[in-house]
């Protein structure tokens, strides 16, 4: 994006896939189960899970008018796909990571495919991408702050704690048909603020 006046009045964007209430649900009491026994900086606010398309970053806000129209476009040649919540994983560090992370699978193909055309779609009117391999996850966590050595091993003995002998995590899926662009609201809890959605033409 070109450089901002001062006396413009922004709105700090990125577009997302929004999680389903149900695996929102979910991914919540997951957290809760682990948080105590993993001390984190920074848990994520139920309602702000979501899978990042694209950091826009500051955007005016006669701008977004021209945004949004690029995004319906993409959303109306678009089709709804499948994906699953995936393993978790972190970044960073091993022993002491910052950023503790859910994967998907599914169909990864059509989202990819989505995140390009988001990315083309906006190209035009000045935002850019990151040179780094898009990776689709959702944060859950940030800022490891534990007494001991971080390990995956300890997490997956956390998340099975209290559940039956032998029973594997449940395997939920959801059907993906819109993309949504949020605001960040710093300081509101939660954090993250849907302005528009955009529901694909076909499911």
């Amino acid at each position: 994006m070109r450089p901002i006046e001062p006396e413009q009045e922004v709105e700090r964007l990125f577009v997302a896939i929004p999680l389903p209430d149900a695996l929102c649900d979910y991914l919540k009491n997951e957290s809760a189960h682990v948080s105590s026994g993993l001390h984190f900086a920074r848990w994520t606010h139920f309602k702000d899970f979501h899978i990042t398309l694209q950091f826009l970053g500051d955007t005016p806000r006669e701008h977004i008018p021209a945004l949004y129209q690029a995004l319906r476009e993409v959303a109306k040649s678009s089709k709804g796909f499948q994906l699953k919540l995936g393993e978790w994983g972190t970044f960073g560090l091993p022993d002491s990571p910052r950023v503790l992370w859910t994967g998907v699978s599914g169909e990864l193909e059509p989202l990819k495919e989505l995140q390009k055309r988001v990315v083309s779609a906006t190209l035009p009117l000045g935002y850019t991408a990151e040179m780094r391999t898009y990776n689709p996850h959702l944060t859950l966590a940030r800022k490891y702050r534990g007494e001991g050595s971080f390990t995956l091993e300890r997490l997956e003995n956390l998340r099975m704690q209290g559940r039956p002998a032998g029973q594997a995590l449940p395997d939920i899926g959801w059907t993906v048909d819109a993309f949504v662009v949020y605001a960040t609201r710093m300081y509101a809890i939660p954090m993250y603020e849907m302005t528009e959605k955009f529901t694909f033409f076909s499911t």
